[in-house]
């Protein structure tokens, strides 16, 4: 018996492990956005304050020739007197001379003061925003110091996961296979179980994708690459400059055009579930390749996991295509292939007229709004050159059972569109030539079963009438299976003449 070697336990461990690296990197990003501080302007220097009134000779007491104390006899004052005329002049200089050095120093000495207090400022200001710098390179620090831990405990839970899952279904392998018996029912538990596993798988596979490429932006975050997310080109709508957003099959760039926007990852994993195994659709439309011999410049719209940008690379034609989601254009890049993020309309907007070779779309009308519909088609028309066609899968309604399965299982969906809607709307964008094929088929098993009728039974009256009963009953199972199970698919092929 197959022994796990990833318990309960361990995942549990493993997840509340990223639990506390998500808490560390978020309080690391918390603190690190706590310590960013706004610029702030150095404090203005403070104009020099009047001096206080500087003393003057005065103060001390005035040069002056005259004694006002004491009584001068007559020759003292003449000679007094006649030095005053002679020095006096002189010495009154000197003291003017004496006051305007005095205001000088005075002068200076109050701007000395305020230029000592105005440097005192500016060398506070600049220790605290040389500290609040330091902190905040502390904390960029311990936030870099958290991204390890981040993303590997995200890889390894990850890696964990899917390691559990693989053994589960190994020892659910070991189960059902104890239980096959020869009445089959043990076989219809294996082939339910595998379906169930299959659908699992398919949805693991996308969430791994999206895991991965986030644990790359995160790296490359973190080594200061300029685009966290290369291999996913998006092309801007030309009226607003901006990437359109992730979407189903199509969608669009506003909300005007009318089509689907939803969760990428959640959409690739219903396709792979739904839609078909990757091999199974390139060889379903194999069938489209005759209408693009001799093509070039073919464009695919709506590509999703490019299987017919593939075969058309196989034929060694040149072509390209567009998507909204961003998860199946990653899946095309990674395996080569011309695809860019873009909604279909705003693309073929910007393409000059008679640009392309061929235009392509599988399950992509089904997706979009009437309106939307219209505008695409007619674009379709303009950008085409004369002789190109324009190939348009989507499901066919007239089939009840593709109707109550496939179309109604996806909720993007928006418009069933009957054959004969589809050529109208066609032929109205400027199409003369068009046609419908039919594709997919009901299984002969999934069809109603007619009652085999052995002609030898006519030869009596009683037998005669069973015949006709039964004649009746496989006419009537004939016309419902043209109505129930009709092939499940269509394509309208429109040809520019003009």
């Amino acid at each position: 018996m197959f022994e796990r070697t990833v318990s309960p336990e361990d995942l549990d461990r493993l997840y509340r492990e990223r639990q506390a690296a998500d808490r560390a990197y978020n309080d690391a990003l918390t603190r690190l956005d706590e310590a960013i501080r706004p610029l702030r302007e150095p404090p203005a220097p403070v104009p020099a304050t009047p001096a206080e009134e500087p003393p003057t000779l005065t103060d001390g007491g005035e040069l002056s020739l005259s004694n006002p104390g004491s009584p001068e006899s007559g020759w003292r004052r003449w000679v007094r007197g006649l030095i005053a005329t002679v020095v006096g002049p002189a010495l009154e200089r000197q003291a003017a001379i004496n006051r305007m050095l005095v205001e000088h120093l005075a002068r200076e000495a109050a701007a000395r003061r305020n230029e000592r207090e105005a440097a005192e400022r500016q060398a506070a200001f600049l220790r605290e925003e040389l500290g609040a710098l330091a902190t905040f390179q502390s904390r960029l620090v311990q936030y870099v110091q958290q991204l390890t831990p981040y993303v590997d405990t995200k890889d390894r839970e990850v890696a964990g996961i899917l390691r559990r899952v693989s053994e589960d279904n190994t020892v659910r392998a070991e189960e059902l296979a104890l239980r096959v018996d020869g009445t089959g029912s043990g076989l219809e538990a294996v082939a339910s179980a595998q379906r169930a596993l299959d659908e699992s798988f398919a949805l693991l596979e996308a969430s791994a994708r999206i895991l991965k490429r986030e644990l790359h932006r995160l790296r490359s975050v973190s080594a200061g690459v300029a685009d966290p997310a290369p291999g996913v080109p998006a092309a801007a709508d030309p009226a607003t400059g901006a990437p359109p957003e992730a979407a189903g099959p199509i969608g669009a760039a506003d909300a005007e055009d009318g089509a689907v926007v939803g969760d990428a990852s959640a959409y690739v994993g219903f396709e792979d579930v739904f839609r078909g195994r990757h091999d199974d659709i390139i060889e379903r439309q194999r069938a489209y390749l005759p209408y693009f011999e001799g093509a070039s410049d073919v464009l695919d719209l709506g590509c999703g996991r490019g299987e017919f940008l593939e075969l058309l690379r196989e034929q060694g034609i040149a072509a390209r295509g567009i998507d909204t989601n961003p998860e199946m254009v990653a899946r095309c890049v990674e395996r080569r292939l011309d695809v860019t993020r873009s909604d279909a309309l705003t693309h073929l907007r910007g393409l000059p007229e008679a640009s392309v070779g061929g235009l392509f779309s599988a399950q992509v009308v089904e997706h979009v709004d009437p309106q939307y519909l219209i505008r695409l088609l007619e674009a379709m028309h303009r950008v085409l050159r004369p002789g190109g066609r324009a190939v348009i899968e989507t499901i066919n309604p007239a089939s009840w059972n593709a109707f109550f399965s496939a179309y109604l299982r996806d909720v993007t969906h928006r418009q069933p569109l009957h054959p004969d809607t589809l050529q109208h709307l066609l032929r109205a964008a400027g199409f003369t030539a068009v046609e419908v094929a039919y594709c997919s088929p009901t299984p002969e098993a999934s069809r109603l079963q007619r009652i085999p009728v052995d002609p030898a039974l006519a030869a009596t009256p009683t037998g005669a009438a069973l015949c006709e009963l039964a004649g009746a009953f496989n006419r009537n199972v004939d016309r419902l299976n043209e109505l129930m199970f009709a092939d499940q698919d269509y394509a309208a092929i429109a040809t520019r003449q003009d």
